[in-house]
């Protein structure tokens, strides 16, 4: 649906979106909008005018003397759209919070690991060193790899 300028001019005044909004749940003559909104039916039928020339309400005529007017497919999409404004932002903002779920996950896995082998690249004593702690000659090693850390103790006899 494209909105033009006459579109934007009829949107402009509140009585004309009443309209709209009165004319969504079912067609009606002007005597009714005009006892429905309090306007005399001379200010409807003017409003009524610009919005047919806006081509957002067509007139029925049904061949008495009653006049109907109804929406058009192009007012039907201005007051009732396809997807309900409400359902798309509740998708929209359910979306943000599993994406940023996903992140906030990914982020503390990552430093709980980060954290867990900050250390573990570098060993505390030099391998085939004694240990300092005294007692027999032991050498302790610290065997790293990239996703574990194994550390080793070998004793001569």
């Amino acid at each position: 649906m494209e909105i033009d300028r006459k579109t934007l001019k009829a949107l402009a005044a509140d009585t004309r979106l009443d309209i709209l909004k009165s004319l969504g749940k079912r067609r009606k003559m002007p005597s009714e909008l005009s006892r429905e909104l309090s306007l005399a039916p001379s200010t409807v039928i003017e409003h009524l005018n610009r919005l047919e020339e806006a081509d957002l309400v067509r007139r029925e005529e049904t061949g008495h003397k009653w006049i109907y007017y109804n929406l058009t497919e192009k007012g039907e999409s201005l007051i009732k759209p396809r997807f309900p404004v409400q359902f798309i932002l509740v998708l929209s903002i359910s979306l943000i919070i599993i994406f940023a779920g996903f992140i906030y996950i990914n982020y503390t896995s990552y430093s709980a690991l980060a954290s867990s082998t900050k250390g573990a690249g570098q060993p505390s004593q030099e391998v085939g060193q004694p240990s300092k702690t005294g007692g027999a000659a032991a050498v302790i090693g610290n065997i790293t790899n990239q996703t574990n850390t194994t550390n080793t103790t070998i004793t001569n006899p």
